[in-house]
């Protein structure tokens, strides 16, 4: 009877042990399988994400070409790419091609765009950022560069490296050539959020320089409707020209503002621009600019300023206090902003910028169209 006992026992523990065996193994190959299909997905989400990377580099230059391959790091990934030119049909196409790695996971993507050039005209590239800064670009306290509530990316590139200190945002799209820190450092990622990002790109990234040309003064003279030689200051109540007819006011040396301005016009300084105090731009144009503010040295912007303004700077730009600016801003060198700086982004108008760099400039409008895609 005891042995009896004894065999049914150990049977039932031989069978629990067998049970429990089966149990674990099938728990550990669905982490297994779970974890395998994050990976993969993982990398197939970072191969996306360059193609989309590599097509908003041709939209900004559609010469970029990549002959040798590149390898960068992306979302805690690896991506290596080449874009190069070939032809399907006799028809000429640009190729992507990405190779993605994550956690041991191998991904691979290969994209066909089409180069449409849809006529001359246009802005020129460097016109179309919120804010674009040629050297460094540092934002310090409260800084916001979002839009004018039109529902468009606030997009800033740095050719050089950005740094923000404080609760600064940007609702666009930050890229840059350098390098980019924040304190606290996670606010890289959450205090850009773009208005409008369908393929989820990374919010920022590194990527080529944008050329921004230099004024050419005589150019402009020539189209000057107010000349002034030497330094010059404006205030009180300052009125311009119409859209149709817009003042062009050219000064070889320091331009200084202190008043309200109306109308549409281009203020044009040799030397430094200084705008300070109670100033008030109005803009009677709520979709672009109505004011074009460009300075062959530094523009500087102190105090309870409003702008409705395309502001450009070969030298830098340093915005101070409790300044709000409806438009956009570009300097060659660098761009400093500190205090409570709102930038709200519309675009330049295209009627003023021509007048400092003509149409030929600005290259012709194209559209990049994505024609095949592979996984």
């Amino acid at each position: 009877m005891g042995r009896t006992i004894l065999i049914i026992l150990f049977s039932a523990i031989l069978t629990f042990g067998i049970v429990s065996i089966q149990i674990n193994r099938s728990t550990s190959d669905a982490g297994t399988s779970t974890s395998n299909y994050y990976r993969d997905v993982y990398a197939k989400n970072i191969a996306n994400s360059m193609i989309d990377v590599l097509k908003i580099k041709l939209l900004s230059d559609t010469t970029y070409r990549v002959i040798n391959q590149i390898t960068e790091n992306v979302m805690g990934g690896i991506a290596s790419y080449r874009l190069i030119d070939t032809f399907i049909n006799s028809a000429p196409f640009v190729k992507a091609e990405v190779i993605a790695r994550y956690e041991g996971v191998t991904k691979i993507s290969e994209a066909y765009f089409s180069i449409e050039k849809m006529g001359s005209g246009g802005l020129p590239p460097f016109m179309r950022y919120a804010v674009l800064s040629g050297r460094n670009l540092n934002l310090n306290g409260g800084v916001t560069i979002t839009n004018a509530g039109n529902g468009l990316n606030a997009n800033v590139h740095v050719n050089g490296n950005f740094s923000m200190n404080g609760n600064n945002d940007i609702d666009g799209f930050l890229t840059y050539t350098g390098s980019a820190q924040s304190n606290p450092a996670n606010a890289l990622n959450t205090r850009i959020t773009p208005v409008s990002n369908p393929t989820n790109l990374p919010v920022h990234f590194q990527t080529q320089q944008v050329n921004i040309p230099d004024i050419d003064p005589n150019d402009i003279k020539n189209k000057a409707t107010d000349i002034y030689y030497g330094n010059k200051s404006f205030s009180g109540n300052i009125t311009l020209g119409t859209k149709e007819n817009p003042k062009i006011i050219y000064v070889t040396g320091d331009l200084s503002i202190s008043g309200n301005v109306t109308g549409y016009g281009i203020f044009v300084s040799l030397g430094n621009v200084i705008i300070s105090g109670n100033v008030t731009i109005n803009s009677p144009d709520p979709t672009v600019s109505n004011i074009g503010i460009y300075s062959k040295n530094d523009l500087i912007v102190n105090g309870n300023v409003t702008l409705n303004a395309q502001l450009y700077a070969n030298g830098n730009v340093v915005l101070n206090g409790n300044n709000r600016i409806y438009g956009n801003v570009v300097s060659k060198n660098s761009v400093q902003m500190n205090g409570n700086v709102t930038v709200y982004y519309k675009p330049a108008n295209e009627l003023l910028a021509k007048q400092a760099w003509p149409v030929s400039t600005s290259g012709n409008i194209v559209q990049v169209k994505t024609l095949h895609f592979y996984e």
